[in-house]
């Protein structure tokens, strides 16, 4: 495990004098070194550098392919879509879906996600009817019926020319377009 997540150079470093991410990987290590049946992992990749994170991601993988039942406690939904057999979509303790990252998916593949990044000061002209999910930090994203994927990258590519955004992404649904519908429809239910 030491090598698989490239803790070599601290191998022989005491605990209190490592990074938050190698104490992190260190912690997962002590874990997966002998598995139990069960192995629980809560928020396993904060703190973790990038290319860390991702021989994390194929070690934890590597658990439940040998056979240990992985219940995996996380916030990062992209990176878990990738590793995941079976999930549940929870908040405030209520569970609001469960299934594989494709039964969560399925009821949306008729439609893609167009993630676009803003320009400080700049208002792209959203195309009429668009429902725009503010994901923050100069971030913005609206679903597109997957018919219409030729028209949205016109569109986008129009307003990036106009300086209106940096850039765009247009993609199949995620598990993260899911997770924010779940929760969006469960609060406006609440209120």
């Amino acid at each position: 495990l030491i090598a698989a997540l490239d803790l070599g150079p601290w191998a022989n470093t005491p605990a209190e004098k490592v990074s938050g991410g190698i104490a992190r990987l260190t912690a997962f290590a002590m874990t997966a070194v002998v598995p139990g049946r069960l192995v629980v992992l809560d928020e396993p990749t904060n703190d973790v550098d990038p290319v860390r994170r991702r021989l994390l991601w194929s070690q934890i993988r590597a658990l439940a392919d040998d056979g240990a039942a992985v219940l995996l406690v996380t916030h990062n939904v992209r990176e878990a879509e990738r590793v995941v057999d079976h999930l549940a979509v929870l908040d405030q303790g209520t569970v609001l879906a469960a299934g594989t990252p494709a039964e969560l998916t399925a009821a949306r593949s008729g439609h893609l996600s167009l993630e676009v990044d803003l320009i400080p000061g700049r208002q792209p002209h959203w195309p009429e009817g668009s429902t725009v999910v503010d994901r923050g930090h100069l971030r913005a994203t609206t679903t597109v019926p997957a018919a219409q994927a030729a028209a949205a990258v016109q569109w986008a590519g129009d307003e990036q020319s106009a300086g209106r955004i940096e850039r765009y992404a247009l993609a199949p649904t995620s598990l993260e377009d899911v997770y924010v519908d779940l929760v969006a429809t469960t609060e406006e239910h609440a209120a």
